[in-house]
């Protein structure tokens, strides 16, 4: 009837101390209704009907929240969405989630990411620490841009048979150049992978006439595209006019707005990043604005998605913020900690001297660039959330959750930011018609909040956030405060359930696994490194 990974008594115990807090004025709701429960015992098991009761829904297409409502999962399938109490077989369900002052809202789809087992030397991560970490940040989906493609695969068939307790995934290798660049080589490599398996393809710096042919092939094949634009002889506009399917960063559409070329100094090296991010963060502040507008319009017309991964830039404007986030305590794993210390080595990790005249300048960019993903938004071109993370102090999940806090900052509505992250992402997958919404019919990857996210998106963070109670109530920080009333702070929110093809994943304990993963890697490092 069901499948179940074993949990050891360690982790049930300190599920028992540890589960967040849910915005009601009660004790905490976890599985089956019970306050306060120990053990989760809907964790990682399949029910042939699960039932969400009493929740508030978020569709995940800008539809405004409504409830209380029950939604009834079958076989990992959302079956019914009605008022609470109103289904007729409210008995024979056989795995139930009391959703009492939760909100329910769709799987996140992280459009931009990397899975790695490896980031220094000595120091092995286990890909486990990323799956647990991604869908404790509410992660279901995931594109793969770029890992090695064998073992990206493997992980793909474990991901969907589920003997791996991990996000879906999708895999975009990086177009390769072959041996001699020549356009009949590259389509030769992109025929031969799309044979093996490929969902799509990630293109980096290409010249003109490599380009048209990767793209040409693409399309012949049925491939979706994701373009790394690099500082080369292309910029947004070529890939524009052959049609990719979305651009990532900001790199080629500033470029593609400058009137001749950018500015660097004469001593320009960029196998340095000091020197290329440094540049990089100057780029947006020499672009025609005019230019620009024109270069978004195409985007707009010619229905190119961008997915901006702002969050995984947020470092270069204020790299002290960066390096002492507070969930770097636990979940930090000792081989990222490791890889993220300023070297030439590691890329990415380059905050070498890292100067306030470099912080201002990539604070003017992302003003700059931020308007212009709004205006791109707000036009009706299709935004997507990725994190891009594992480089920049950026941890997996929580590089997600600080997406959607840019987002917002941009300019852009919570719920605006939140169809960006779920149903914007689907349609940029080709997944749209089966994932991304809260709907009859559509696979339950599904979301249970401890409050409600429009009102605040750090309660999306893995870890939680700060919130404010008045005589020991959870409260919104408008509420009026008499002089009468105890004031204080708790730590709370966060994701409880993460559900995935209808099988729940209960937050709180992958959380804990982490913080055991990490706990055991910094004690062997410790070991290691001791005379």
């Amino acid at each position: 009837m069901f499948t179940r990974r074993p949990l050891t008594l360690a982790v049930l115990l300190a599920v028992a101390a540890t589960v967040l807090i849910g915005l009601t004025s009660g004790p905490p709701v976890t599985a089956q209704g019970a306050p306060g429960s120990a053990v989760p015992s809907l964790h990682n098991r399949t029910s042939r009907r699960l039932t969400l009761r009493n929740v508030t829904v978020i569709y995940g297409s800008a539809r405004p929240p409504a409830g209380p409502m029950d939604i009834v999962v079958e076989n990992g399938v959302i079956s019914y969405i009605g008022p609470t109490g109103s289904w007729a077989g409210a008995g024979t369900a056989d795995g139930v989630i009391d959703g009492t002052g939760k909100y329910v809202m769709p799987g996140i789809v992280n459009t931009h990411m990397h899975w790695h087992e490896n980031r220094q030397a000595g120091l092995p991560q286990p890909v486990q620490y990323e799956r647990n970490l991604y869908l404790a940040a509410g992660v279901t989906t995931t594109r793969e841009v770029g890992g090695d493609f064998d073992t990206s695969k493997r992980w793909q068939a474990e991901a969907n048979d589920h003997t791996a307790i991990s996000p879906r995934i999708l895999v975009y290798p990086v177009v390769s150049k072959g041996d001699t660049g020549r356009p009949e080589e590259i389509r030769a490599w992109i025929r031969n992978i799309a044979r093996q398996g490929a969902d799509g393809l990630k293109i980096i710096a290409m010249d003109r006439d490599q380009l048209e042919a990767t793209l040409d092939e693409a399309h012949r094949l049925g491939l979706r595209t994701a373009a790394h634009i690099g500082t080369e002889e292309t910029t947004a506009t070529d890939y524009i006019d052959l049609g990719v399917t979305s651009i990532e960063h900001f790199y080629g559409i500033a470029d593609a707005a400058l009137i001749g070329a950018q500015r660097y100094r004469p001593a320009i090296n960029f196998n340095n990043e000091i020197h290329r991010f440094g540049h990089a963060g100057e780029l947006w502040a020499q672009a025609d604005p005019v230019r620009l507008t024109r270069v978004i319009d195409a985007m707009v017309e010619r229905k190119v998605a961008w997915t901006p991964t702002l969050s995984i830039y947020d470092a270069a404007r204020d790299v002290q913020r960066a390096r002492t986030v507070p969930w770097f305590r636990d979940y930090l794993h000792p081989a990222l900690d490791a890889f993220f210390r300023p070297s030439l080595d590691n890329h990415g990790s380059f905050f070498l001297g890292w100067t306030s005249t470099q912080e201002a300048r990539w604070k003017q960019q992302f003003r700059l660039w931020m308007d212009a993903l709004r205006d791109f938004g707000h036009k009706g071109g299709l935004v997507t959330t990725g994190d891009d993370a594992g480089y920049l102090y950026s941890v997996y999940g929580f590089g997600i959750a600080r997406e959607l806090e840019l987002q917002e900052e941009a300019g852009f509505e919570p719920i605006e930011v939140l169809e960006h992250a779920t149903w914007n992402g689907a349609t940029l997958l080709g997944l749209g018609d089966r994932l991304g919404k809260v709907r009859e019919g559509y696979i339950a990857d599904l979301l249970v909040v401890n409050g409600n996210p429009l009102e605040n998106l750090k309660l999306l963070n893995p870890g939680g956030t700060d919130l404010m109670t008045v005589n020991g109530r959870v409260v919104s920080n408008y509420t009026t405060v008499a002089p009468t009333d105890t004031v204080a702070t708790v730590h709370g929110g966060g994701i409880e359930w993460t559900i995935k093809d209808g099988i729940p994943y209960h937050v709180p304990t992958l959380l804990l696994e982490v913080k055991d993963m990490v706990s055991a890697a910094r004690q062997r490092s410790r070991s290691t490194t001791q005379p």
